[in-house]
């Protein structure tokens, strides 16, 4: 009986730790889809600001192929003090004054637009400006010494919530058509010189990634609740199952194998004082099987103990 109350038990716990397994394996593949959705939106910003920074790039380089362009001086772009060009800035035939753009400038013009109108902010900066306000601030520092180590690019996501803001930044790498206003700071074809700095809100993507990570989430749960009202179930009824399994292992067993029995009186050696008891027939089996006894007269005995009564011996066949 005892061994049958702890293959129950053991049962039930198979179903808890059946139950437990599918939880965590449902938690894990959560968390799983929970980091694979944020990398996603994250790598969405990055490519963002590295199509931001190829687009700068392009545009510098073929800048500097023309060695420069030509643009009317206005109130509001005045000449590049920090270049130095004889012919920075020169007068049309028909009397209008015009200046050069060199790549940094009209990167600069062009960050001013885009600051202007909100979009983004884009930086040029390098560990040794020609220009002050191109010096870089603390992440940027640290972006720039991870150039000088090979790195490409660096990215990061800076505050929480709605005032979170995606910075990328991008390496310069000086080309040949460089040298001709950097030449005189050191810098060789292929050395790092700087890079180009870009920010823009991240309040989109996040928003994005919420939005996904609450569809998974609902997923998940409906998952979880589904297989567990199954596992509850089956394992009800595997408990159920066996339990009646174990009843009737334990039924054959208590009456399974040799009965030493009495060839006269019929009654049952027990295995009570070692073997010294012996017991009727029916308080053994009793006892053993749960059963309970009554108690008739078979045709043989009938006529072998009360042959004075000829008409019962064949009523009773």
């Amino acid at each position: 009986m005892e061994q049958g109350r702890s293959i129950k038990a053991q049962s039930r716990n198979f179903v808890v730790v059946l139950g437990v397994v599918f939880f965590l394996i449902t938690a894990a593949s959560f968390f799983y889809n929970l980091v694979a959705i944020e990398n996603r939106y994250e790598g969405l910003a990055v490519t963002t600001g590295r199509s931001v920074f190829q687009t700068i790039v392009a545009a510098r380089r073929w800048n500097a192929l023309q060695k420069g362009i030509y643009v009317p001086v206005t109130e509001t772009l005045r000449p590049n003090p920090y270049l130095v060009d004889p012919l920075r800035d020169i007068t049309a035939t028909n009397g209008m004054l015009l200046t050069k753009v060199n790549p940094a400038y009209m990167s600069r013009l062009i960050a001013e637009v885009l600051n202007r109108e909100k979009m983004m902010q884009l930086k040029i900066t390098s560990l040794k400006p020609l220009r002050p306000d191109n010096r870089p601030d603390a992440w940027e520092k640290v972006a720039l010494a991870s150039f000088e180590r090979g790195r490409p690019e660096e990215f990061s996501v800076i505050g929480k919530g709605g005032a979170a803001v995606f910075r990328y930044i991008g390496a310069l790498k000086t080309e040949s058509s460089c040298l001709q206003c950097h030449g005189k700071q050191g810098y060789k074809v292929g050395d790092i010189r700087g890079g180009i700095s870009i920010s823009f809100p991240y309040t989109p993507f996040a928003r994005a990634a919420v939005e996904g990570i609450m569809q998974v989430l609902t997923a998940h749960v409906l998952l979880f609740i589904i297989g567990a009202a199954i596992i509850v179930l089956m394992g009800r009824r595997l408990v159920e199952n066996v339990g009646r399994l174990q009843d009737a292992l334990a039924h054959i067993t208590r009456l399974e194998g040799l009965l030493p029995i009495c060839s006269n009186c019929k009654k049952i050696r027990s295995e009570k004082d070692g073997g010294k008891t012996w017991e009727p027939i029916e308080s053994y089996i009793r006892e053993r099987a749960d059963v309970e006894f009554t108690h008739g007269i078979c045709p043989e005995c009938l006529k072998k103990l009360y042959p004075e009564y000829p008409h019962l011996h064949d009523k009773y066949k």
